[in-house]
């Protein structure tokens, strides 16, 4: 269905499946913008996926954190990286909460 892993969870179903089963042309429509965002500006791969984690793991969104902990491992992000993105936003967006609650959906993602 998509070019990029999901969630190694056995029973994972993304947002954007989700919205698939109501509305496919905005899924669609919707991943075309995602695509577009990856290829505008120059990060790289890796930079990009640990830029998204911090972004899904301050908005506390469990799923969108687990698909990009393995597309991050995937473009060559490390555990301890990814810890250090999540441990960073600790007194800058989010508190103890939610970060600990991100290290524990990466650990239980990639470990």
């Amino acid at each position: 269905m998509f070019d990029y892993p999901l969630s190694k969870q056995d029973e994972f179903v993304s947002f954007v499946d989700r919205l698939r089963a109501t509305a496919p042309d905005v899924a669609t429509a919707f991943r075309g913008i995602r695509v577009a965002a990856d290829a505008h500006g120059p990060l790289d791969a890796k930079q990009r996926e640990l830029t998204l984690l911090t972004g899904f793991a301050a908005t506390r969104n469990e799923g969108g954190f687990r698909v990009h902990c393995t597309r991050a491992q995937d473009s060559g992000a490390t555990i301890a990286e990814i810890e250090q993105v999540v441990i960073l936003l600790l007194g800058t967006s989010l508190g103890l909460v939610p970060v600990v609650e991100a290290l524990a959906w990466l650990h239980d993602e990639l470990s």
